[in-house]
């Protein structure tokens, strides 16, 4: 998986908050859904899994435990360890992203992420999952 890239609505928040002292309390936990349509850094034009009847939905991962990092010239966050979802019982579509969140359904799109390589989940596929130290969050160099 690819690193994960800054929404505008947690890029604005913590510019706001560094830049003009506007109160910001980050989330203790964060949610990780999965796309078949990646939406753009301002959260429209995704689509993400159905939760009707196909046993989908976010995977929680809580603050400082979930998490290791910063480590390397990026100073790169990522997943501590296996980020599994439940066992699909309907089709899911081909995951293309996903996203971190600051709620287990709706809330704030924080990060957005692409798949190297797309994954098609069918209905009695083993439970999907992201890897330990396969999500990651690191800043943009240039």
């Amino acid at each position: 998986m690819a690193s994960s890239t800054t929404s505008n609505y947690l890029f604005n928040k913590q510019l706001g908050h560094i830049l003009k002292g506007q109160e910001f309390t980050p989330p203790t936990v964060l949610y990780v859904g999965l796309f078949t349509t990646v939406p753009q850094l301002n959260g429209a034009g995704g689509t993400g899994v159905s939760t009707s009847g196909t046993s989908y939905a976010r995977v929680p991962i809580q603050q400082n435990t979930g998490w290791q990092g910063p480590s390397g010239v990026n100073q790169e966050y990522s997943n501590a360890s296996d980020i599994a979802f439940q066992v699909p019982s309907g089709n899911w579509g081909t995951i293309q992203g996903c996203g971190i969140y600051d709620a287990q359904e709706g809330g704030n799109l924080l990060w957005v992420g692409y798949l190297t390589t797309s994954k098609s989940v069918t209905s009695g596929d083993g439970a999907p999952k992201i890897l330990a130290n396969a999500l990651k969050i690191s800043r943009a160099t240039c």
